[in-house]
């Protein structure tokens, strides 16, 4: 049997997100070229498809005009498949349409139609929008993740949503609009059934479905050859754009994960992960690639940095003269000088070796003490960095984005907590400027894993940043310190203000006018100074009656205090360079993390600081020395409440 050519044509506009899987996608499946029409796209749609073409037989073809006349464009390109391309079969697609046929490939599919057969028409299953409870406007069905799909589509009607049809090459071809039916070729017209589906991802994200309505329903009015009933939906959304009207479907379209289990369990949502799982084998594919170029930069540029090290310190000693060397302590002591930086080396070229990123994130531990050894190796940090890309690539990019240039405002929190902290977001409204909330919480359902076993990874969802790391009131230092080295690996935010969770904002334009001083000013530190006092003179008890640890309830603060430091409860600032202080001392310093002893954080970060030479910029104020200018604390605000004549802070 002859193995037929398969030409699919694309009509695209403003489709980056899902152009170039959905080509590779239906390449890897038998068909053999593609004409691809760019209607006006001002994203980099047009760049991504003319860069396929260079590897995959792609036709590219602009269309200016704005009026959405597709029957007669697609009309074109299905003739244009017959005569130009030479093809057997044409698939008349859209690019959040993947078609997936039962078994095998498209190729084997349509081996095996009776030649009598001229087109097939095969029915569209949505992907369904998954929220997370409470936040339906931030459901999303993205290809690369979405594996669940109504099994009975209907449109916003309520009536069962058209399928679309492929059919046999023929020059004299006309396609309806849509893409639902094709007429002037011979042939009957077959049902599919369950041999062909076409998973459709119409509604990847609320601002992407925005920008097709905007653009699509404006067309369709300037339309003046359609009638109104075709492109219903769409002009009816654009009509309603501005007043709720998408919003309230999205709203109705979107299902919590309680819903799609419900749905799964009793028949009206289906599983299918052909999609996803081609895209999580490419993403695979992609990111061991990744890893290997990563490693080869580390371990290249941590080659170079050992061997100016070793010839640095030989250098010390060989200036002197031969007679008297034996006198340098340098002489005795060079092959020991340079064993940290053989050691580390040794130790990234094994603990690199795994193909797998999640797995070499699982070793965080030793790769802390790797770089402890030689922790001069800035590559060490960056190589950390592009793990956390590849291993959490969605929240990391998410992440990278919400924080570049922001304010970012870190409320940390437990889980237990959380609603409290919510009360101190709420209060936040009315801060104006580019300020980004992040609530931190721990290690979920009283996890405490130690910091041997703690891996490399987080989750964040765009306000709760969750990292592996426990949750209880002595282990604060190594949750905060942790999310540090997140933001100092991933991130540039202009500053971070670090308060807890009974803190709220009583005062918006003094809080900014305190912020504002501390970017102006450059400070990488800043906050209320504390720690003038010797060790013996601290209270040492605050933590009694808050820890899990029942030993560590039993003792008192056991590691120096620093010269000074900014007082955690009172809310802090660090600048990018206090950010990288406190990831230093996160990676280099693990065992301080390990020690069974109350974390005070804020000394932490002031060790932190010391170490790097950061000089804190004192923020009291006579006015108010709680906290941060501006802000109060939930127990003062109860205290005003209920004897309003309290006085000021002072």
């Amino acid at each position: 049997m002859t193995r037929p050519k398969i030409t699919m044509t694309l009509l695209v506009r403003n489709e980056q997100d899902i152009i170039a899987e959905n080509i590779r996608f239906h390449h890897a499946l038998g068909v053999d070229s593609f004409i691809v029409m760019d209607n006006l796209s001002t994203d980099a749609t047009a760049d991504i498809v003319k860069a396929l073409a260079q590897e995959i037989d792609i036709e590219y073809l602009h269309q200016p005009r704005d009026d959405y006349n597709q029957w007669e464009w697609v009309t074109e390109m299905a003739r244009k498949a017959a005569t130009d391309h030479g093809a057997d079969w044409v698939i008349n697609n859209d690019a959040d349409e993947f078609w997936v046929p039962r078994q095998g490939d498209l190729t084997s599919y349509l081996s095996g139609l009776p030649p009598e057969t001229g087109a097939v028409l095969a029915q569209r299953h949505n992907g369904v929008v998954i929220c997370p409870a409470g936040a339906p406007l931030e459901g999303s069905c993205a290809p690369e993740t979405c594996s669940v799909f109504e099994r009975g589509s209907t449109n916003n009607l309520g009536k069962p949503l058209p399928g679309k049809v492929l059919h046999r090459a023929c020059a004299t071809v006309t396609v309806a609009q849509g893409n639902h039916a094709v007429s002037d070729m011979p042939g009957r017209t077959e049902a599919a059934g369950d041999g062909l589906r076409i998973l459709h991802y119409p509604y990847r994200s609320l601002a992407h479905y925005k920008e097709k309505i905007r653009l699509g329903g404006a067309a369709y009015k300037r339309n003046t050859e359609l009638p109104q009933g075709v492109g219903a939906t769409w002009r009816a959304h654009f009509e309603g754009l501005e007043t709720g009207v998408v919003d309230r479907f999205w709203t109705d379209l979107s299902l919590t994960l309680e819903e799609v289990e419900i749905g799964l369990l009793s028949g009206s949502l289906m599983r299918d992960e052909r999609v996803s799982g081609f895209y999580t084998a490419r993403a695979r594919q992609a990111g061991q690639r990744q890893l290997q170029a990563a490693r080869a930069r580390l371990l290249d540029q941590t080659r170079t940095l050992v061997e100016e090290f070793k010839a640095s310190q030989a250098y010390m000693i060989s200036r002197a003269a031969r007679h008297l060397r034996k006198n340098r302590p340098m002489y005795y002591n060079l092959r020991f000088a340079i064993n940290s930086a053989e050691a580390h080396l040794d130790a990234l070229e094994k603990l690199t070796v795994p193909e797998d990123s999640g797995q070499i994130c699982g070793d965080l531990a030793a790769l802390r003490d790797a770089f402890s050894l030689f922790p001069r190796n800035g590559a060490l940090r960056g190589f950390l960095g592009d793990l956390l890309a590849l291993a959490c690539p969605a929240q990391a990019e998410r992440l990278r984005r919400d924080c570049a240039g922001k304010r970012v405002i870190l409320h940390t929190s437990c889980h237990p907590r959380l609603t409290a902290t919510q009360e101190t977001i709420a209060s936040f409204a009315p801060l104006d400027g580019e300020y980004h909330h992040i609530i931190l919480l721990g290690a979920p359902n009283g996890a405490s894993p130690s910091e041997d076993d703690t891996p490399l990874g987080f989750a964040y969802d765009g306000q709760i940043l969750q990292v592996p790391s426990p949750d209880n009131y002595e282990s604060l230092h190594r949750k905060l310190f942790y999310a540090y080295m997140l933001f100092d690996l991933l991130t540039e935010p202009e500053l971070l203000v670090k308060i807890d969770d009974n803190i709220l904002l009583k005062d918006a334009p003094a809080f900014a006018s305190c912020i504002d001083d501390v970017a102006g000013q450059g400070a990488e530190y800043a906050g209320r100074r504390v720690g003038s006092q010797r060790h013996d003179s601290q209270w040492h008890g605050w933590h009694i009656g808050k820890c899990a640890d029942p030993l560590i309830e039993a003792r008192g603060y056991q590691y120096p205090l620093p010269r000074d430091y900014a007082a955690g409860g009172h809310g802090y600032v660090l600048g990018p360079k206090g950010l990288a202080a406190c990831s230093y001392m996160y990676l280099a310093m693990k065992e301080f993390f390990i020690m069974r002893a109350v974390g005070l954080e804020d000394a932490c970060v002031g060790h932190a600081a010391y170490a790097q030479e950061l000089e804190l910029l004192d923020l009291s104020n006579l006015q108010n020395q709680l906290t941060l200018q501006g802000l109060t604390t939930k127990e003062r605000e109860r205290l005003v409440q209920a004897r309003p004549d309290t006085p000021p802070d002072v």
